[in-house]
């Protein structure tokens, strides 16, 4: 099932003005199928060889970052389907690929994925807590699509600054989230949008910009006073004097709350 993507000029069809269309090549195993890459390409730029224009001008950086993207989506879909079916051919792999040019790809539906696809893994490389954290984000996605746009769902292409503040106003004024509470929402909504990026869904990123508010960090601490007073209260059960005792330890050593959950006989030396 080895994928290969390559590169090459349609000569035959070359223009008066030495521009000439790219065309793409994948092969898999013993499968292949050609492409058309949609764009044009001065002869004189590109390199055979590599399969990619030539230089560092504009033209040519532009050119070979959308030749990057290609390559990106190619192989997404490439291990999408050998995951799913268990076998893919290129042709499978072409009409995944060029199915996102005319079935545009939307946001609910690839955070569902993405939460299916994470909760498979919860136990063995990912945490449930972050499971629970995607799963309450896209829930109040949903929520907020159904009530500003009366939509189930948006595709990426739909998506820009004035969505995302829009979102923002939603959580912060319509819903009184505490900044905090914000903050993890709209990262796990990012998480989408830079995978998706990645993907080459889509090749902008409409957080640009946008900065959430931070809340400020408050220091808690007790005072002596109050640290001598749960010293010494008397409490009503063995299992609160241990509670305390924990606690107490936690004060005076400076365990985080995480590190005395995991302390055990072995670390005390």
């Amino acid at each position: 099932h080895a994928l290969k993507v390559l590169f090459y000029l349609k000569k035959n069809e070359a223009k008066e003005d030495g521009m000439c269309p790219v065309m793409g090549r994948i092969t898999v195993g013993k499968t292949m199928v050609q492409f058309s890459a949609k764009m044009n390409v001065p002869v004189s730029l590109w390199d055979t060889p590599s399969g990619r224009a030539n230089g560092k001008s504009r033209l040519a950086t532009e050119l070979n970052r959308t030749l990057d993207k290609i390559n990106v989506s190619i192989n997404a879909h490439h291990k999408e389907i050998l995951e799913n079916k268990g076998q893919v051919t290129a042709e499978q792999v072409k009409n995944a690929f060029q199915g996102i040019a005319t079935e545009q790809e939307t946001l609910v539906r690839y955070f569902v994925r993405h939460n299916q696809e994470f909760k498979k893994r919860v136990g063995i490389n990912r945490e449930l807590s972050t499971y629970q954290q995607y799963d309450i984000s896209l829930k109040h996605l949903i929520k907020f699509l159904r009530k500003k746009y009366n939509l189930s769902d948006i595709p990426f292409s739909a998506l820009d600054f004035s969505f995302i503040t829009s979102y923002d106003f939603y959580l912060r004024v319509e819903l009184q989230r505490k900044p905090n509470t914000i903050l993890g929402i709209t990262r796990t909504m990012r998480r989408m949008i830079k995978l998706a990026i990645h993907e080459g869904i889509i090749t902008r990123d409409p957080f640009d910009g946008y900065t959430p508010e931070r809340p400020k960090a408050e220091q808690k601490y007790l005072t002596r006073a109050e640290l001598d007073k749960i010293m010494t209260t008397p409490l009503d059960h063995p299992n609160r004097y241990l509670t305390r005792d924990m606690f107490l330890f936690s004060c005076f050593t400076g365990l985080a709350f995480r590190d005395m959950c995991n302390l055990t006989q072995k670390n005390l030396v």
